[in-house]
C-alpha cells in the first residue's frame, strides 16, 4: 500500500521532542530512510556531522560572559570590554542568522542530514532541492501565545541591552563613576533574560515539533516521492532533510559547505517547506531580524506566477518573515535562487511553533495537502522552464 502524507505523519509523530542529536531525531530519520529506500532507483544516504544540541547553551556562555564582564569592570576593565564587545557581536550574528564561531564552543553531538536522490544521468542538469529540517526547537517561553506579539520588540530591547554593556569599561577608562549597584542590576536584567529564555525547557523540554517541522518534512518528502516516480523531463530532483535548523540552521549550513561545488557548476534552485501545518500558506520574500534579505530569481517568480495564473493557488500571498530565517538564507547568499513555504496566522505568526502545544492534534491536514501540490507545482514549473 502506498505511503500517504498522512501515513508519515502519523509515524514520525511517534517520535516527538526531536531535539538535534537525539535518539527520537534518529528513529525519525530511519524511518524516513525506509520509506525512502522504498522508492526505485532512488539513492539515500545519510550524510554525519557534529552540531549543538540547541541554541540555549550558546546563549548561557555569551550571557554569563557579559554578565561577568560588566562584574569585573572595576579590576580589569579591558579584559570586560573585550568580553562584552566580542559576546555581544556574537549574539547579534547569530540573531541575525549569519554564522558566529563561538558555536563551535558548545557540547556537539553526531546527527546527520538526510539526502535522497534520482539522477538524471547528466550531472550538468538543473537540479531542484527540496528541503525540510527535521529537528524540534526547544520549548520557549517567548514563543508563548500570550508572549508572541512582543517577540520582536523584546528581541530589539535584548540586543540594545547587550550592545550597551560595552558602555561599562569604556565608562571607567572615561574616568566616570559607575556605582556597584547600577552594574549589579544590568547583571540582573541580562541574568533574567536568560533565565526567562530557557524557563519553558527545563519544564517541556524539545517541542512535540508537529507544525515546525514535522509538516514540512512531510510535504517535502510526499512532493519528491512523487517527482521520483514521475520526474520531470531534464531535471534532478533532490530531498534534503537537515538537522540542526533550531541550533543557528547548521545543517543546511554544512550541506552547503559539503556540496558547494556541485551546487555552483550547475543550475540549482531550492524549496524549503517550513510549518505549513496551521495558518495560511503563503511564500516568504523577505525574511531577517537586523538585516532583511530579499528573495529573489526564478523560484519566487515561478511561485507568484502560479499564485497569479492558477485559480487553485490564487489565494497565496508573499510574506514578510518579520524575525529570524530559514534553511534557505545560506543560499540565498551563495547566489542560489532559493524560497520558503511558511503558513502563518493573521497576526503574521507561525501557530504554536516552539511551544508544546505544537501537536499532532493542532495539524491542519487540508493545509499540509495544499502547501504539497503548491510546492509540487513549483518545482515542475521550474523543471519545464529549464527545458524552454
Amino acid at each position: 500500500m502506498a505511503v500517504k502524507a498522512k501515513d508519515i505523519i502519523s509515524l514520525l509523530s511517534l517520535y516527538a521532542h526531536r531535539g538535534c542529536g537525539s535518539e527520537e531525531e534518529m528513529y525519525a530519520r530511519e524511518e524516513l530512510l525506509a520509506i525512502l529506500e522504498g522508492e526505485p532507483g532512488v539513492t539515500v544516504k545519510e550524510e554525519g556531522f557534529y552540531a549543538p544540541s540547541s541554541y540555549l547553551p550558546f546563549f548561557w556562555i555569551i550571557f554569563s560572559g557579559v554578565i561577568l564582564g560588566i562584574l569585573i569592570t572595576p579590576y580589569s576593565p579591558l579584559v570586560s570590554l573585550i568580553l562584552t564587545l566580542c559576546l555581544s557581536g556574537s549574539f547579534l550574528l547569530f540573531m541575525d542568522w549569519r554564522y558566529s564561531p563561538l558555536i563551535q564552543v558548545t557540547e556537539h553531538k553526531i546527527t546527520a542530514n538526510l539526502v535522497a536522490t534520482k539522477t538524471t544521468g547528466y550531472p550538468l542538469d538543473p537540479l531542484i532541492i527540496l528541503m525540510a529540517h527535521l529537528d524540534s526547537a526547544p520549548a520557549s517561553f517567548a514563543y508563548r501565545k500570550e508572549q508572541i506579539s512582543f517577540f520582536k520588540i523584546t528581541l530589539y530591547c535584548t540586543a540594545v541591552i547587550m550592545i550597551f554593556s560595552s558602555a561599562f569599561p569604556l565608562m571607567h577608562f572615561g574616568n566616570y563613576f559607575i556605582p556597584d549597584y547600577v552594574r549589579f542590576m544590568y547583571s540582573t536584567i541580562l541574568f533574567l533574560i536568560i533565565f526567562i529564555t530557557s524557563i519553558d525547557y527545563w519544564r517541556y523540554g524539545y517541542t512535540p515539533g508537529a507544525n515546525d517541522n514535522l509538516s514540512g518534512v512531510t510535504a517535502a518528502t510526499t512532493i519528491a516521492r512523487r517527482c521520483f516516480r514521475d520526474m520531470p523531463e531534464n531535471a534532478e530532483v533532490r530531498l534534503v532533510i537537515t538537522s540542526a535548523e533550531e541550533a543557528g540552521m547548521l545543517g543546511a549550513k554544512q550541506y552547503l559547505g559539503l556540496h558547494d561545488e556541485e551546487l555552483m557548476s550547475r543550475p540549482t534552485y531550492v524549496l524549503n517547506i517550513d510549518s505549513v501545518g496551521a495558518g495560511k500558506l503563503c511564500y516568504v520574500s523577505h525574511s531577517g531580524t537586523f538585516s532583511e534579505t530579499h528573495y529573489k530569481g526564478p523560484v519566487i517568480e515561478t511561485a507568484f506566477r502560479l499564485s497569479r495564473d492558477h485559480d487553485k493557488f490564487s489565494h497565496i500571498r508573499s510574506m514578510k518573515h518579520h524575525v529570524g530565517d530559514f534553511d534557505t538564507i545560506w543560499f540565498m547568499r551563495a547566489g542560489i535562487p532559493s524560497l520558503t513555504l511558511a503558513a502563518y496566522d493573521e497576526e503574521g505568526a507561525m501557530p504554536h511553533i516552539h511551544t508544546p502545544e505544537d501537536t499532532v492534534k493542532q495539524l491542519d491536514h487540508a493545509l499540509i495537502e495544499e502547501a504539497i501540490d503548491y510546492g509540487e507545482a513549483i518545482v515542475r514549473r521550474l523543471a519545464i522552464k529549464e527545458m524552454t
